[in-house]
């Protein structure tokens, strides 16, 4: 930890060797020759890597022992009117575009390609499933034991090693559509080759622009025929394509897959949404295989009943040389995958979904050719927008100001501001007509997308200038936000000493400020902002063909034109009685329409948009459980139907607590109370029942009428005499939601799976359980020389490790964390009320630590926080917040992370055990919102184990006993 900062930078300018020369000295070591050759080639490496100021950070580790400094207090990345700011331009590529200015490169950070990448690797088990008898030998200890008690000679003995199942073989279509997938295929692969499914993997290309596919081998050369299939014992072939091209459309590319089928089994995974399929090649029959039992079996074994009138309509094609052959077809989903692995190897009976494949020469000459596209813009348009998903229609508007689009900067706009858009979305206005896909670079790996003519001025007039600059600044905040994001795609700056060219027709999508570009690695950043503000292009965004006025303050978010949902109705489900019964929710159904209709008559909502949700209308087909997270996520409001029944759900609980989050995450960005929970009587529910998430809303049912509050609105809609009572409490609750809707604006979220998160309601019949939140932070009368005090505040709880984002402290958000689990907390500085080494008294309840590593500056907290250490406390759960904005914990992390591993190092390997991420550095609030529940359930379940017990005795049970006839003396 650093002592003096001063002696690593002394006051006043000096060269760049008495700046070596001084820093060797601070080392107080005493280093030779060769020594000092390490440490200058070591910095220099790493001063090479383009970084930017994590580049720095790093080579500031070079000497293990070597104070590292804190730079000067960072300027708070909260947008000003004066602030001076760089544009960024997107990257033309190979795009057509008019030369122009000088500009230099910049990398800048893109959103994943993948999202559910970590499911998709779950989706995977089933293919770990071993072979047994493997090519590899191992040593049979028990028969080279055996052998040697028999004979007396010690020979080893061997035995076939279990292996993976699967030899993978990967064929990648590279035809110029599949440009635009080739991240999300890289993703894939790396899925694929981290999963340790398979035993090898293999990958090839195809080239489908012609009539005839053309194979490519992994250096991009034209191979033989036949050079694709694989060569393992037991191969499997995946083909990644959408579908598109001359092959697909040809069936000569079928012709192929046919074969493939007869030998070995294979799987056609496709990025494209399913309702859009029949848009591509895949007009094909569709049906349901299953395994016949034998695990891994090829195509030509899967079960499936033909569709009606199938052998009529293609009678050539059911001949016995040339049969139909299934082959199973799956999209980017884990449900999907999952659905299919579990078919091929565990036999599941719910099977998969796949193609019928006829023989060759019969999909050529009996598909059906999609229509031409219509040639006017606004009938192109118009088309587009009424049959595309709310998604894909958003994410075509908000990229009109651009003249191209590459796929980062599109997975850039759909991050930013429509996060509940998924790869499927972006598919589809992909594939939808409005655009034309160009490939870029030599080898045609990357791919732009150009508007029609005529088109990208028909989306634009619904992108007002008001909603284009909040584009522009949503895109700059992203930007600040993940500078040190792993995945990164080129940008331009405008700079006169680059050896780009800025097209002359290009308008910037973005800015920033010269301390995010300093953090992004660019030279000269101070600099460049104040040449760029003093001549800038209007931004993209601004009146479409025209130019704009300056910027204008970014509106409020309330006043963005969005057609999100109004509430989201969480409800238990009520079992039938008996089969055959009709639905015993059917009045929730009934309420729901009612609350529906009115909300929609109170608002301005567009026809066609649904004014709330329920989860009975998303538990039908595929994915119901990622649109229901796509609802928490957007939706303004949650209206929990109360019953006894629907506080001992599991599933509601989960509900109510991903929208909770949200309201949390809104209150503490905002510092303002965001409560968008309007709770609704369904069976009137006792005080003594309601958990204490539910207890602690202040709201009155009085407001509904008395009839309400005593029979709740299943009282009142099962019953004629009360039709008036119940339209009334129905109107009032409408108003109650528009009301809280507008008031509260709680924005969009993350979307989660729910089925992942706690439930807001705890165990079934607990009251709300105590837990300790102690903070180990620094105050601002006590921080390290040089540490930014804007972080800090009288008191060790007003810490806030995520200003400026966040307005609120970290342990106020924790607090409000915990009630929404159902816990009581109590929030502590560290050292108050801390129990001694020698107090045998058990503690209440688990306790989280939160610690900033800054605390550790001074030795009397070193030493305090290393005897907390040396106790025996496993029921306490760690996490360090780190926001990668606060540049000067950036710039030491490693030395600060170093001190906290060698102060508490028990503490720690007890929170890497619970959650590897809270004690590696918390990034974002939102990614505290995720991990705190998981680090709390760990701790409560250690204190179950070795504190709960203490609490209290089991009592002392009478017990019967007779007199001993020896010692009548004794009772």
């Amino acid at each position: 930890m650093p002592e003096d900062p001063a002696r690593a930078h002394p006051a006043g300018r000096a060269g760049p060797l008495d700046t070596v020369v001084q820093a060797l000295h601070g080392l107080d070591r005493e280093l030779d020759g060769l020594a000092i050759a390490d440490l200058l080639w070591l910095a220099a490496q790493r001063r090479a890597d383009p970084g930017g100021a994590a580049g720095e950070a790093m080579a500031g580790e070079a000497g293990p022992q070597a104070p590292p400094t804190p730079p000067k207090p960072p300027t708070r990345l909260r947008r000003t009117g004066r602030e001076r700011r760089t544009p960024l331009y997107e990257s033309p590529g190979g795009a057509p575009a008019e030369p122009g200015e000088p500009a230099r490169g910049v990398s800048l950070p893109r959103a994943v390609a993948l999202p559910r990448a970590r499911e998709l690797a779950r989706a995977l088990r089933p293919l770990k499933r071993p072979w047994r008898m493997g090519l590899t030998p191992q040593l049979d200890m028990d028969r080279t034991v055996s052998d040697y008690a028999r004979s007396g000679e010690l020979v080893p003995a061997f035995t076939p090693a279990p292996e993976r199942w699967f030899d993978l073989t990967v064929v990648v279509d590279r035809s110029p559509t599949m440009a635009v997938w080739n991240d999300m295929t890289r993703e894939l692969l790396r899925v694929l080759s981290r999963s340790g499914a398979f035993r090898t993997l293999r990958v090839r290309g195809v080239g489908t622009t012609t009539d005839r596919p053309e194979e490519i081998g992994p250096q991009g050369r034209r191979t033989r025929e036949g050079g694709m299939s694989s060569t393992g014992p037991r191969p499997l072939t995946m083909v990644i394509s959408d579908c598109a091209a001359a092959a697909w459309q040809e069936g000569a590319m079928w012709e192929r897959l046919h074969a493939w089928a007869d030998a070995m089994p294979a799987v056609l995974v496709n990025p494209l949404p399913v309702k859009i399929w029949r848009a591509t090649g895949l007009d094909l029959s569709a049906v349901r295989v299953t395994s016949p039992g034998p695990p891994g079996v090829r195509n030509t074994r899967l079960c499936f009943s033909a569709p009606a009138l199938l052998e009529e309509a293609l009678p050539e094609a059911t001949a016995a040389h040339n049969g139909w052959r299934p082959f199973p077809i799956v999209s980017l989903s884990p449900h999907a995958v999952a659905s299919w692995s579990r078919m091929l190897m565990r036999a599941d009976p719910e099977g998969c979904e796949a193609l019928l494949l006829p023989g060759p020469g019969v999909v050529a000459g009996e598909r059906r050719r999609a229509g031409p596209l219509p040639a006017d813009p606004d009938t192109l348009t118009q088309a587009y927008l009424h049959r595309a998903s709310p998604g894909a229609a958003r994410l075509a508007v908000l990229c009109s100001p651009y003249p191209y689009v590459s796929i980062p900067l599109l997975r850039l706009v759909q991050r930013a501001l429509v996060p509940e858009a998924t790869p499927a979305d972006m598919a589809e206005l992909v594939v939808g007509g409005l655009v034309t896909v160009y490939a870029t670079g030599d080898d045609g790996a990357g791919a732009v997308l150009r508007f029609r003519d005529g088109v990208r001025e028909r989306l634009a007039r619904r992108l007002g200038a008001r909603d284009a600059w909040r584009l522009h600044d949503a895109l700059g905040r992203f930007i600040t936000e993940n500078t040190a994001a792993a995945a990164r795609f080129p940008a331009l700056v405008p700079d006169t000493d680059g050896d780009a060219v800025l097209p002359a027709d290009l308008l910037p999508f973005a800015d920033a400020s010269a301390l995010t570009l300093r953090a992004l690695g660019v030279p000269g950043a101070d600099e460049r902002s104040a040449r760029a503000s003093e001549q800038v292009r209007t931004p993209a965004g601004g009146r479409p063909g025209g130019t704009e006025a300056a910027p204008q303050p970014s509106p409020p978010a309330g006043e963005a034109a969005e057609h999100r949902p109004y509430f989201f109705l969480s409800y238990a489900h009520t079992p039938r009685y008996r089969a055959g019964d009709p639905g015993p929710d059917m009045w929730v159904e009934r309420f729901f329409r009612d609350l529906n209709g009115h909300v929609t008559a109170m608002t301005d909502l567009p026809p066609g948009v649904p004014a709330g949700y329920m989860d009975r209308e998303l538990r039908s087909g595929e994915g119901w459980s990622e649109r229901l997270g796509q609802v928490l996520a957007t939706c303004r409001v949650f209206v929990p139907l109360y019953s006894p029944r629907y506080f001992a759900s599991e599933t509601c609980g989960q509900e109510w607590y991903a929208f909770a989050q949200r309201a949390i995450n809104h209150q503490a960005r905002h510092n303002r109370l965001a409560d968008g929970i309007v709770p609704a009587l369904w069976v009137p529910v006792r005080p003594d029942q309601l958990p204490a998430p539910a207890a602690g809303l202040q709201f009155s049912h009085r407001a509904f009428g008395d009839r309400y509050v005593t029979d709740g609105l299943y009282g009142l809609i099962k019953l004629r005499m009360f039709a008036e009572e119940y339209e009334r409490a129905v109107y009032e609750l409408a108003k109650r939601v528009v009301s809280v809707a507008d008031s509260a604006g709680i924005g969009p979220g993350r979307p989660v799976d729910h089925r992942a998160v706690p439930s807001a309601f705890g165990r079934t019949g607990d009251g709300p359980r105590p837990i300790r939140v102690t903070v180990a932070a620094p105050t601002c009368h006590d921080l390290p020389d040089g540490r930014d005090p804007a972080y800090y505040g009288d008191t060790p709880q007003q810490w806030n490790p995520y200003h400026p984002e966040v307005a609120r402290p970290i342990a106020g958000i924790t607090e409000d964390l915990l009630r929404s689990l159902n816990y009581r907390p109590t929030v502590v500085p560290f050292g108050h009320g801390t129990a001694a080494a020698d107090d045998v008294r058990a503690p209440d309840g688990p306790e989280i630590l939160l610690v900033d590593p800054w605390f550790l500056d001074h030795q009397e907290h070193r030493e305090r926080l290393a005897a907390y250490d040396a106790e025996h406390r496993p029921w306490v759960g760690v996490v360090v917040p780190r926001s990668p904005q606060d540049l000067q914990s950036r710039a030491v992390d490693g030395e600060l992370t170093r001190v906290l591993e060698t102060t508490m190092p028990v503490t720690m390997r007890q929170g890497r055990a619970a959650h590897r991420a809270a004690v590696r550095g918390v990034p974002s609030m939102e990614a505290f919102g995720r991990i705190l529940p998981q680090v709390v359930e760990a701790a409560h379940q250690q204190y179950l184990r070795h504190a709960a017990p203490a609490v209290g005795r089991r009592p002392d049970v009478p017990r019967l006993s007779t007199p001993d006839p020896l010692r009548p003396d004794q009772p």
